[in-house]
C-alpha cells in the first residue's frame, strides 16, 4: 500500500519528513489506501468527511510525536494504523480502560532484592513461555487480556502446559470489573484464585466489538487457578526477574501507541490506562523493553512495542506482576 511506503520512507527520512502535507491529492489517496488495508467504509458521507478530517488530524498528531521522539533521543516511528480513524477521545476511550483506582494497597510484594545484567543482549520469552499475539479488538478488556497471558506464561514456566486460555471470561466474570468498560489485572488474578480458567476453545472470545455480555462459563472445564501472586518493585528488580525466570503482567501509559509503528519508544507519558506483559528485556544503556500487546498482529511490530530502559518509559514500574499456577 501507498501509505505502508510513506511509513517505511519515515524509519530512514530526515526530521524533515511528514506524514501530513498540504495536498489534497496526496491526503485524499493515503486515506483511499488506508480504508483499503483496514477495509473501512462508512455508513452516510457525512460520516466518512468526519472521519477523513481526524484520520487527517492523526498524521499531524504522528509528526508531532515523532519530532517529540527525536528530541529525546529515541528511534519510535508515528504514523498511520488500524486507530488512525479514531480521535484521540474515542481511541482513549474505547482501547485504555485499565483503572488504576482498583490497585489493591495490600498486594503482596516480592521483596528479594535482584541486579539486573546490564552487559548482556536481549532476553525474549516470546515463543518459547508465550502464546501467540492476541486481539481484543474494540473492547476496552487490556486488563483482562494482559492477566489471561501472564497466567498462560507461568503455566508454562511452573507446570510445562500450554493452554490458550480464555479472556472472554476473564472479561465477562471478574468481580468488581466492568468488562469492556474497564478493570484491573489484580482484580483479574484474584478472580482466578477462586475460579478455574477454561481454554480459549472452551469459552471464545466474543466481546470484540465492544459488548461484554453475561458470565456464563462452566468453572468445572478449568484447567489452571492461580494460588497467589505477587508484584516487584523497581526498574532493574523487573529487569532481573524478566532475564533469569519469564515475562511479567505490567500496566502503563499507552496514550500515544495508536501511532506506534515501529522502533523503540523514549518519549512517552506516565498515566497508567492499559496492561500488557513485558516480555524481553534488554538492559544495557542502550536497551529495551520488549512489550506484548493485545490489539493484533497487524499493530506495532507484529504486535510488539519496544520501550526505552532504564527511565520507566510509560510508567512500566507501575504494577509488575507474576502469579504461582496449579493445576484446577
Amino acid at each position: 500500500m501507498i501509505y505502508q511506503t510513506v511509513l517505511a520512507a519515515a524509519l530512514v527520512a530526515t526530521a524533515s519528513a511528514r506524514l501530513y502535507i498540504e495536498d489534497s491529492a496526496a491526503q485524499k489517496t493515503l486515506w483511499e489506501s488506508f480504508k483499503t488495508e483496514h477495509k473501512r467504509s462508512y455508513a452516510t458521507m457525512e460520516e466518512e468527511n468526519h472521519r477523513f478530517a481526524v484520520f487527517l488530524e492523526n498524521l499531524k498528531v504522528a509528526d508531532l510525536r515523532n519530532e517529540r521522539e527525536k528530541k529525546a533521543g529515541g528511534s519510535a516511528v508515528h504514523g498511520i494504523t488500524q486507530f488512525s480513524d479514531m480521535s484521540q477521545a474515542e481511541f482513549e476511550s474505547t482501547m485504555l480502560t485499565a483503572d488504576i483506582t482498583m490497585r489493591s494497597t495490600d498486594v503482596e510484594v516480592d521483596t528479594t532484592v535482584r541486579v539486573a545484567d546490564t552487559t548482556g543482549a536481549l532476553v525474549d520469552w516470546s515463543g518459547k513461555l508465550t502464546t501467540p499475539v492476541k486481539n481484543q479488538g474494540y473492547c476496552g478488556s487490556c486488563w483482562a487480556f494482559s492477566a489471561t497471558e501472564q497466567i498462560e506464561s507461568d503455566t508454562m514456566r511452573l507446570l510445562g502446559k500450554t493452554y490458550v486460555l480464555s479472556p472472554e471470561q476473564i472479561t465477562q466474570c471478574t468481580t468488581g470489573c466492568y468488562g469492556c468498560n474497564g478493570g484491573f489485572t489484580e482484580k483479574a488474578f484474584t478472580y482466578a484464585k477462586s475460579k478455574a480458567i477454561v481454554q480459549e476453545s472452551t469459552y471464545p472470545y466474543t466481546s470484540y466489538y465492544g459488548k461484554t455480555g453475561t458470565c456464563a462459563v462452566d468453572t468445572s472445564k478449568g484447567v489452571v487457578k492461580v494460588s497467589a501472586y505477587k508484584t516487584l518493585s523497581g526498574e532493574s528488580n523487573m529487569a532481573s526477574y524478566v532475564q533469569s525466570t519469564g515475562p511479567l503482567s505490567v500496566c502503563l501509559d499507552a496514550s500515544s501507541w495508536n501511532s506506534y509503528t515501529g522502533g523503540i519508544m523514549s518519549s512517552c507519558s506516565k498515566s497508567v490506562d492499559h496492561c500488557v506483559q513485558a516480555v524481553g528485556v534488554d538492559a544495557s544503556s542502550s536497551g529495551y523493553w520488549k512489550v506484548r500487546n493485545s490489539w493484533g498482529t497487524s499493530w506495532g511490530e507484529s504486535g510488539y512495542i519496544r520501550l526505552k530502559y532504564g527511565q520507566n518509559t510509560c510508567a512500566i514500574t507501575n504494577d509488575p506482576i507474576y502469579t504461582t499456577v496449579v493445576k484446577a
